[in-house]
């Protein structure tokens, strides 16, 4: 009787599982890929206040006159730029303590101290910063012996490489126009020069 009862649970015990399917498996979830980040743009930032210095070098001449003069400088400078998004744009001064130095026209002739206020526009290209820039020079030119001042325009190609947050060295050439100067005979005279410089930003 005994043996009846416990085939007769047993079966039911089977019966119950096989009409309820089995055991059931606990679900396993799949493995979720990563997602890989969006690449985003690097802007570089370039606003600020700028103080710095430049070695330079420079040539001068007056149109329908023989000679070249020119020479090596040192110049500061300051700078205060404003960033839109990839645009630069900023406004800045330079002060060149060096000399052209030649003979113009067969008479000893230098020009020297030449400051300039710019404008200037840019684009950030992270590390880079190539810009253009237009302003106002004026110099002092010393013509056998006597001193008389010059003023013009200025135009000019550069970039900027930013080596850490607050130090960035330029590359730079500018032309600077002086329109007809009377103490040269009336002669048309311009000056180039290239710069190399160190920004230091506040």
């Amino acid at each position: 009787m005994k043996q009846i009862g416990l085939s007769a649970a047993i079966l039911t015990a089977t019966a119950t599982m096989a009409l309820a399917g089995g055991p059931v498996a606990t679900p396993v979830e799949p493995p979720v890929a990563a997602v890989a980040p969006t690449p985003q743009r690097v802007i570089g930032d370039w606003q600020g206040v700028k103080v710095g210095a430049n070695l330079n070098w420079g040539r001068s001449k007056a149109a329908g006159l023989a000679g070249r003069p020119d020479g090596l400088g040192l110049g500061i400078r300051s700078t205060f730029d404003w960033q839109f998004d990839r645009m630069v744009l900023g406004f800045g001064s330079d002060l060149d303590f060096g000399k052209t130095s030649g003979t113009i026209g067969g008479v000893p002739t230098d020009i020297s101290r030449t400051a300039t206020l710019f404008a200037r526009a840019g684009y950030d290209a992270g590390q880079w910063m190539p810009y253009a820039l237009a302003g106002y020079s004026k110099a002092r030119l010393t013509t056998g012996g006597a001193r008389s001042s010059m003023e013009g325009y200025t135009l000019g190609l550069g970039t900027e490489y930013r080596i850490t947050q607050t130090v960035s060295a330029y590359g730079e050439y500018t032309y600077t126009n002086f329109g007809n100067v009377a103490a040269l005979g009336n002669a048309k005279v311009d000056t180039q020069k290239l710069r190399m410089g160190l920004n230091f930003r506040f």
